[in-house]
């Protein structure tokens, strides 16, 4: 396990390696398009699963959409930075997962790295995840090529958001984040 700062790390993901990369929830597993392959290699993870992207700003985020519904920008304005994933419409079909970190650590790193960077939980599927470096299984930790040391996450995962194709479902709920919240922010429309 190489230890390195995010400015480091920055580059050895633009080479396409994956990161050990701990965020306000848990530690990710961190890479640039071309890393996605060894990240589902690491993970044990189906190809068709999908990833989502850490993003610097709400409008970085948005920029990666088709279409921006008004309660995207609600759920942003409330949660950004933070532990929220939105899933939004993609020009040309499909859709993309979006989240804007804030854990210091995961935001040097995005800031270093200049763009969006895949990220899902530094654990084998259908593990548990883990709030710190130290809680990582052995095999994934000794699978990435850096590590970036930080502070510890809360252990609980982002809510998940899926605002595609103009629905509003709660896909992971989370202490702040409720299905009833959901519906009344949906209902209320945009301030």
């Amino acid at each position: 396990m190489k230890t390195v700062s995010p400015e480091e790390a920055a580059s050895v993901l633009r080479a396409g390696k994956v990161a050990l990369v701990p965020t306000e929830t848990v530690v990710g597993l961190v890479a640039a398009e071309s890393g996605l392959p060894r990240v589902r290699e690491i993970k044990g993870r189906e190809a068709g699963k999908p990833i989502a992207l850490l993003c610097s700003s709400a409008d970085e985020a948005f920029e990666l959409a088709e279409n921006v519904p008004p309660l995207a920008r609600e759920l942003a304005e409330l949660y950004w930075p933070g532990p929220l994933t939105l899933v939004l419409d993609l020009s040309g079909g499909g859709t993309v997962g979006v989240r804007v970190p804030a854990g210091l650590t995961v935001r040097e790193l995005l800031h270093a790295y200049g763009g969006p960077l895949y990220a899902t939980s530094a654990n084998l599927s259908g593990e548990r995840d883990a709030s710190s470096v130290a809680g990582v299984d052995p095999r994934v930790l000794s699978a990435v090529d850096v590590v970036v040391e930080g502070e510890a996450g809360s252990g609980e995962a982002s809510a998940v958001v899926d605002l595609s194709v103009g629905r509003a479902r709660l896909l992971r709920p989370t202490e702040d984040l409720t299905e009833d919240r959901l519906r009344r922010l949906a209902e209320q429309g945009p301030r």
